[in-house]
C-alpha cells in the first residue's frame, strides 16, 4: 500500500504509510520503523520551537559573549521561569472517580484510594513539574504514565510518570484539527537506558543490543537528541562513558487498523498475560451478551475483528535488525501513552512555543546593559590615568594599582597637574539606566504572565466564599488559558490510570495500599493477579457470582469496567481554584445540616489522614459516620460515669442548687470508696 510523499525539499520518495503485518520479515518491519521516524523527525525540524531550541537554551543558561570585560552573570529569567513552573505544577491528586452504575460504585471508590497511593509513591507532582520545565523552556513537555518493575524488571511493579522533552517523542500524521500527539497515527518514545538495565529488561536480545557509541546518526534531529541525552546524564563535558554505557530504546505505538480476514480465529499476545486476547474473523459466530438470563451469539463485524483493538506496540533499538517486541500494546487503555503539556500553543503551530523565546531579546538586552553598568562602575573606581610627560621629565612613572595597600607615589609638583583621569564625565551610571533595567524586568514578567500567577498565589491565601467571583477578576487570560490546557492534560493522565490500576495491580498490591477492609468483594475472583472483575453484572445469578468462568473475555470486561467508571475531577492546576469553590460549598452545606460526613469533607480540605468510613455513597458514609459518633458518645458517657465525671451534679453544683464550678484552680485527682465499696478515682474542681 504505497503512497508518494513529497517533502519540503522537493525530494520525491515512495514509501508505505501503513505498518507491515506482524508476519512480515523483521527487516521489513524495522525498515518501516526507520522510515516513519525519519518522517516524524522532518515534522520536528519544521517546528519553530525546534528551530529556536539552541538559542533558547543559551538564553536560559545565561550563556552569551559580548565585548565587555564584566564578569557579571545575572539570570532573573531563570527565577521567573522557576516561579512560573512551581506555581502551575502544584497539585494534590491525580483524579477522582465515580460511577453512575450502582454495581460499580464500590470498585470506583477502591480505585480512588489506590490512586492516592500511586500519587504519593510515584512523586506525581515532581514529574509534572519536569514536564512543564520542558514545555516552558523548550516548547513542549510530555508525561508518560507507564507500569514497570523495579530492579531492572525483576522487582515490584510500580506505576511511574516519566517526563519527556520535545525531542523524546516523534509523532507521525498528527491531525491539524487538534495538534495532539494522542490523535497521531504513530508515535515513538525514546528512552536512553543504561546498558545493564537494557540487558535485564530484554534478556533475549543481550547479544544484539548496541551501545550508543556504536551508532552513526544520519539525521540532525537524532544527533541533537543524543547530545541532549548526554547533557542530561553527564553535563556539558563530553564523555565517552555515556556512549559506551547507554542504549537507545525506542517504543513505537501504532494505530494499526488491520482486520482479521484470514477465516480463522487469531490469538494475540502471550497467553496468561493481561494483554492476551483472541481476534475473531469477519462473519464468525461470537458471544453477543446475555438476554433474559441466557447467552446469545451473533456474527462478528469489522469492529470486532480489529487485530489491534487498542494499539500496536513495537520495541526496537537503533542498530538492530529485529524488533525486540511486536504485538498488542501492554496497557489496555488504548491511548497513545504520552500526554503533551503546552503553555504557549497556537492554532497554526503543530508544537507549542517556548516562553523563553518570547522574552529572549528582552533578557539579552537586560543582561548586556547590566554588564555595561558593571563595567562603567568598575572603571570609575579605578579609571585609566594620564600624565604630562614634560612635567615628569619623560615617561618614568611606573604602573601601580591604586587599590593596593600602602601605595605611595612621590613626584615633583602637584599630583593633580601630573595625573588626570581619562574617563569622560559623560561615561557614568545614571538613574535612567536603572529605570530602563526595571522596565525590561517588568516587560519580561508581563510576557511570562508572572503577574497573573502572582494574583493566583495571593488568591490562595485570601479566598472567601462571598468574594470568590471578585477575587477571580484580577486573574489574567494567560493564567486561565494555561489552567484550561493543563486540566485537559491531567484528565488524560487520570483516564489512563483508571485502566492501569485494575490491569497491573493484583489483590496483594492493593491491600498494601488500602488495607484488606477496603478491597471490594469483586476482586476476589478466579484471577488474583488482576483486579479486573471476573464476571459482568448481567452474569450474576440472584446477586451471586457464578462458579463457572465468565463468558466475556478479559478485554471485554476491562472495556466495560472503564466505561462505567467515570472521571469526576482532576487537579485544578493553578492553585486549585475549583477545589476552593468546592470546599466552600461543602462547608456551607455542612453548617446547614446537610447529610454529608466529615470523611468526605476533610480530605477536600487537605486533611488526608482523617480515616475511612464504609459506604459507597455520600449518604451511606454519612449514616455510618453518624452511627460511629453516637457509639463513641455512648462509650464516652459510660466511661465518664464510671470515673465520677458524669451525672446531673450534686447539691450546690447542679439541679440541687448552688452555683456551678468556676474552674479557677487546677483540677485535682482523688480516691472515692474503698470501705465496703469499689474504690474509684474522681476529680475535684473549684
Amino acid at each position: 500500500m504505497g503512497t508518494v510523499i513529497v517533502n519540503r525539499h522537493r525530494e520525491t520518495k515512495t514509501t508505505s504509510w501503513q505498518a507491515p503485518p506482524f508476519t512480515a520479515s523483521p527487516e521489513e518491519r524495522m525498515g518501516w520503523i526507520e522510515e516513519q521516524i525519519q518522517e516524524g523527525e522532518a515534522w520536528l525540524e519544521g517546528q519553530q520551537a525546534y528551530k529556536d531550541l539552541p538559542q533558547n537554551l543559551k538564553i536560559f543558561n545565561a550563556i552569551f559573549r559580548d565585548k565587555t570585560k564584566s564578569t557579571l552573570v545575572s539570570n532573573g529569567l531563570k527565577y521567573d521561569i522557576r516561579k512560573f513552573v512551581e506555581t502551575i505544577s502544584e497539585v494534590r491528586e491525580i483524579g477522582t472517580y465515580s460511577s453512575d452504575a450502582p454495581q460499580f460504585k464500590p470498585f470506583a471508590e477502591m480505585i480512588n484510594k489506590v490512586a492516592k497511593g500511586v500519587y504519593l509513591e510515584s512523586a506525581f507532582p515532581r514529574s509534572i513539574r519536569k514536564a512543564l520545565q520542558f514545555s516552558t523552556v523548550m516548547g513542549r513537555g510530555y508525561l508518560w504514565p507507564n507500569c514497570s518493575a523495579d530492579n531492572y524488571g525483576y522487582g515490584e511493579r510500580r506505576i511511574n510518570f516519566r517526563a519527556l522533552g520535545p525531542l523524546d517523542v516523534v509523532p507521525v500524521q498528527i491531525p491539524p484539527l487538534t495538534n495532539d500527539v494522542q490523535d497521531a497515527y504513530m508515535t515513538t518514545i525514546y528512552v536512553y537506558m543504561p546498558i545493564a538495565e537494557a540487558h535485564g529488561r530484554f534478556p533475549l536480545f543481550q547479544s544484539s543490543l548496541v551501545p550508543m557509541s556504536a551508532i552513526s546518526y544520519d539525521s540532525r534531529v537524532a544527533a541533537r537528541r543524543a547530545d541532549s541525552a548526554e547533557l542530561l546524564h553527564y553535563g556539558d563535558q563530553p564523555s565517552r562513558n555515556f556512549g559506551d554505557l547507554y542504549c537507545e530504546i525506542r517504543f513505537s505505538f501504532i494505530r494499526d487498523i488491520s482486520l482479521n480476514t484470514s477465516g480463522a480465529e487469531m490469538p494475540m499476545g502471550d497467553p496468561g498475560t493481561s494483554w492476551f486476547y483472541k481476534v475473531p474473523y469477519i462473519g464468525q459466530d461470537i458471544f453477543g451478551g446475555i438476554r433474559g438470563g441466557q447467552p446469545f451469539m451473533r456474527k462478528a463485524v469489522a469492529e470486532n475483528c480489529r487485530i489491534y483493538p487498542f494499539l500496536r506496540e513495537i520495541i526496537s533499538s537503533r542498530g538492530m535488525t529485529t524488533p525486540m517486541y511486536d504485538g498488542p500494546q501492554f496497557d489496555q487503555h488504548g491511548c497513545m501513552p504520552e500526554v503533551q503539556y503546552d503553555v504557549d500553543d497556537w492554532a497554526w503551530e503543530g508544537m507549542g512555543r517556548s516562553l523563553v523565546g518570547d522574552v529572549g531579546s528582552i533578557e539579552t538586552t537586560k543582561r548586556k546593559i547590566e554588564r555595561q553598568v558593571d563595567q562603567v562602575i568598575t572603571t570609575t573606581l579605578n579609571p585609566p590615568m594620564g600624565y604630562d610627560r614634560t612635567s615628569t621629565g619623560g615617561p618614568k612613572i611606573e604602573n601601580f594599582d591604586i587599590f593596593e595597600q600602602n601605595v605611595r607615589a612621590g613626584m615633583d609638583g602637584e599630583p593633580s597637574k601630573v595625573f588626570q583621569s581619562l574617563l569622560p564625565e559623560t561615561v557614568q551610571v545614571k538613574a535612567e539606566h536603572f529605570k530602563f533595567l526595571e522596565m525590561l524586568a517588568a516587560m519580561r514578567k508581563e510576557q511570562l504572565g508572572i503577574n497573573d500567577l502572582g494574583n493566583l498565589a495571593n488568591l490562595k491565601m485570601n479566598l472567601s466564599g462571598d468574594s470568590l467571583d471578585k477575587a477571580l477578576e484580577p486573574i489574567g487570560p494567560i493564567a486561565k488559558g494555561i489552567a484550561a490546557g493543563m486540566e485537559a492534560a491531567n484528565a488524560k493522565v487520570a483516564y489512563m490510570l483508571k485502566f492501569m490500576i485494575p490491569q497491573w495491580f493484583d489483590t496483594k498490591r492493593v491491600i498494601e495500599y488500602i488495607g484488606p477492609d477496603n478491597v471490594t468483594q469483586e476482586v476476589f475472583d478466579f484471577d488474583p493477579a488482576s483486579l479486573v472483575p471476573s464476571h459482568m453484572p448481567d452474569e450474576y445469578v440472584n446477586g451471586q457470582v457464578p462458579s463457572s468462568p465468565s463468558q466475556y473475555a478479559q478485554i471485554e470486561r476491562i472495556r466495560r469496567l472503564g466505561k462505567n467508571i467515570r472521571l469526576i475531577s482532576v487537579p485544578s492546576t493553578l492553585l486549585r481554584i475549583t477545589q476552593r469553590d468546592e470546599q466552600l460549598k461543602l462547608m456551607t452545606l455542612k453548617k446547614q445540616g446537610a447529610p454529608i460526613g466529615w470523611c468526605d469533607i476533610l480530605p477536600k480540605l487537605g486533611i488526608e489522614n482523617y480515616g475511612d468510613v464504609k459506604g459507597n455513597t455520600v449518604r451511606e458514609r454519612w449514616m455510618a459516620e453518624t452511627v460511629q459518633e453516637l457509639e463513641f458518645k455512648a462509650k464516652l458517657a459510660l466511661a465518664m460515669q464510671q470515673m465520677g465525671l458524669g451525672g446531673e451534679g450534686g447539691e450546690g453544683q447542679g439541679k440541687g442548687g448552688g452555683r456551678p464550678n468556676s474552674n479557677k484552680k487546677s483540677p485535682k485527682q482523688f480516691q472515692k470508696g474503698g470501705a465496703g465499696g469499689e474504690p474509684r478515682t474522681g476529680i475535684k474542681t473549684s
